[in-house]
């Protein structure tokens, strides 16, 4: 065990690509021995589209709309600021506010489909290498903060012994991307941490961030960096997507940056935004950005993916959009690989210096880990199809700082193989891990297999192995003075743990157990609420529905911050009928053709997801056979509350709500005038 301590490899990518995999970390499942049914997967392409709808508009220029609706939020700010301004004090709203959950969420509402608690989606983890014990954790929010914790490891063997503690929430933004925390420091006090911020994992909801922020107390206090290369150019509209400190030079790190989808729409990326990789030789209090060559030709600014420090090579490494792999020895002068993984499908002929649109170059989406103390590194990658599909583009190992490539052998992740030991991490919608002992085939169940370590969707129960919620963002590990590999996951519900990963991550059996631990019990709500619904006359009974964990309600929300589950799958918009308040209604995604639905159930703050399956009132074939956008908007008629207004691409009106009721247009096609 102490050898494999040397040689251990934790490999993450953390978003959906693999279309074998591509069942989303929303699906529902309506029974524990039911499978899921197609319209309970997880869709990004149609979350997407629902997201830009009503963004676009024919033949008509997106930046300058997106100028136009920018210039028009300022407008309206500086109008409200001037009425805040004019008020008289008698008039001043109490401005405080209460935190009402949900901390922690259960996420299991009724089916058995049971990944712990859960506190929402979590980008990022980082461990500090002050600590040796492994016990002090950085966790990052897609939009919920910075959390810390000192006790997160084998200082609290229970896991409702860990406590946590916010960190930016008085910051100028809450979306986070990435962590990094300054190597060479023994004092996790005054260890100096950066947090990126702004996200950018591939989703069109990804809100993109101000700049880096940096503390150099812990966490205690922040400055926040929001420009580079002398104030010339602008952080604001990017998300950061990863950081990485050289270990010979530890002031030198490097940023590598991304495209947030939000930034391009709300306007926030201008012409002083640019992407690509940013260097700082000051421990992070001022940025360069970098041009990376090909040869002595320089390429055009693309988003960056990925970066590491390989310290055995004694490189940089990153990962750039539509260009390949490129590396550094300090950060400032940055060159093409000259062998890429993947060989000439990632040569300068595909991927020339001045980027294409669209791009014949598969070098879409790339991750890069490096296997500590060896000069061992992976990179996975994904191109993008015509139609906008994630194409998976092969794990593949170097021995020898880039020099050489070799496929890891995937077959579907359920074999692997060559090298010795290591143990590599590939996290998707689950969570697999092979063990490289040597030879060149390794199949499922044996000691050099994939195993399907969390089986989120596979089992019954459900998630049986570990109960660990889906969609993977991040994995921090360290070898502890223990011995042990403490191991933290960061996903779609927050944070979870494993205090031994050499031993207790081992089964890839649905009867099997793997010792994960879910750390969200006093961490702090990061859900993302889409909408929420007040009960009339009873102040503490919420219904809510959000992106990827459900619809969370609670009957105690003054008193309790905990909340319960009462549908799984993706939560939309909901309601509840203020002349009979235990009347509920919730909705999943609408996913073409035909999938719109709504369900109801009579039980109030007591209704679960197979009592709403039972209980459909409203699909498509109700409404002419539309479809509506992602989340469609429905609300109960304030003039009747038993009937239902409807959007699509029209406005329904009908009823009873509590049945299959018959549904009229109020209007035509709005999409088409």
């Amino acid at each position: 065990m102490t050898i494999r301590a040397w040689t251990f490899a934790a490999f993450a990518i953390g978003f959906l690509f693999v279309s074998h995999l591509a069942v989303g970390q929303a699906a529902k499942v309506a029974s524990p021995i039911d499978p899921i049914s197609e319209r309970d997967r997880d869709h990004p392409k149609q979350r997407e589209e629902w997201f830009m709808r009503g963004r676009r508009v024919p033949d008509q220029s997106a930046a300058a709309l997106r100028y136009r609706a920018h210039q028009q939020k300022l407008r309206r700010r500086t109008r409200k600021a001037a009425r805040r301004t004019s008020a008289s004090p008698a008039s001043t709203v109490n401005s405080s506010w209460t935190p009402l959950g949900p901390a922690p969420l259960a996420s299991d509402a009724g089916n058995a489909q049971d990944y712990g608690l859960v506190s929402g989606r979590a980008t990022s983890v980082a461990i500090d290498p002050a600590d040796n014990s492994g016990n002090t954790v950085y966790v990052g929010g897609a939009y919920g903060g910075v959390w810390k914790s000192t006790n997160a490891g084998s200082n609290s063997p229970s896991p409702a012994s860990v406590t946590w503690t916010p960190l930016i929430d008085n910051q100028p933004t809450l979306a986070v991307g990435a962590i990094a925390i300054q190597p060479g420091n023994n004092n996790s006090a005054n260890s100096l941490v950066l947090v990126g911020t702004g996200e950018a994992n591939s989703s069109v909801d990804s809100y993109y961030g101000l700049g880096i922020l940096r503390s150099t107390d812990a966490g205690s206090t922040w400055n926040l960096i929001s420009t580079s290369d002398g104030g010339s150019l602008s952080f604001q509209g990017l998300g950061i997507t990863k950081l990485a400190f050289s270990t010979a030079q530890t002031n030198t790190v490097v940023a590598s940056a991304a495209t947030a989808s939000a930034g391009v729409v709300d306007g926030a990326f201008t012409s002083s935004t640019v992407r690509g990789l940013y260097t700082s030789t000051n421990a992070g209090l001022t940025w360069g950005h970098q041009t990376p060559r090909d040869g002595t030709t320089p390429i055009d600014p693309t988003s960056a993916t990925a970066v590491v420090y390989n310290a055995t090579a004694g490189k940089f490494y990153a990962a750039l959009r539509f260009h390949g792999l490129y590396s550094s020895v300090d950060g400032l002068n940055w060159a093409r690989l000259s062998s890429q993984p993947g060989g000439s499908a990632l040569s300068t002929a595909a991927c020339p210096p001045i980027s294409t649109s669209p791009s014949s170059c598969p070098m879409y989406r790339g991750e890069i880990a490096v296997v500590p103390n060896r000069n061992e590194m992976y990179v996975w990658y994904v191109s993008i199809s015509a139609s906008g599909a994630e194409v998976d583009r092969g794990i593949w190992k170097s021995s020898d700082g880039g020099a050489n490539w070799t496929q890891v052998s995937e077959n579907g992740l359920t074999s692997c193989g060559d090298v010795s030991a290591t143990d590599v991490y590939a996290g998707a919608v689950n969570l697999f891990k092979c063990t490289l002992l040597g030879g060149t085939t390794c199949t499922e169940g044996t000691t050099q297999g994939w195993l399907n370590l969390t089986h989120v969707y596979g089992c019954t129960p459900t998630a049986a192995p570990a109960h660990v919620h889906p969609d993977q963002h991040g994995i921090a590990f360290m070898i502890a003075s223990s011995g042990k590999d403490v191991m933290y996951f960061a996903n779609d519900g927050g944070i979870y743990r494993a205090l031994d990963g050499f031993m207790g991550l081992n089964t890839g059996s649905c009867s099997g157990s793997n010792q994960f631990d879910s750390l969200n019990q006093n961490l702090g709500s990061m859900t993302q609420f889409v909408s929420f619904s007040l009960h009339p006359t009873d102040a503490n009974t919420v219904l809510g529905g959000t992106q990827d964990n459900g619809s969370p309600a609670t009957s105690r929300v003054t008193t309790n911050p905990q909340w319960k589950n009462v549908n799984a799958g993706d939560g939309g918009y909901n309601a509840i009928i203020p002349s009979s308040p235990a009347d509920w209604f919730v909705s999943n995604p609408d996913v073409p053709p035909r999938g719109l639905e709504i369900d109801h159930c009579s039980g109030g703050i007591n209704c679960n997801t197979i009592s709403f399956a039972n209980g459909a009132v409203v699909t498509s074939s109700q409404l002419g056979g539309d479809d509506g956008g992602f989340y469609f908007p429905y609300i109960l008629d304030p003039q009747s509350d038993h009937e239902l207004l409807i959007g699509t691409c029209r406005v329904w009106r009908g009823g009873p709500s509590t049945s299959l009721g018959s549904y009229i247009a109020l209007s035509n096609n709005l999409e088409v005038g």
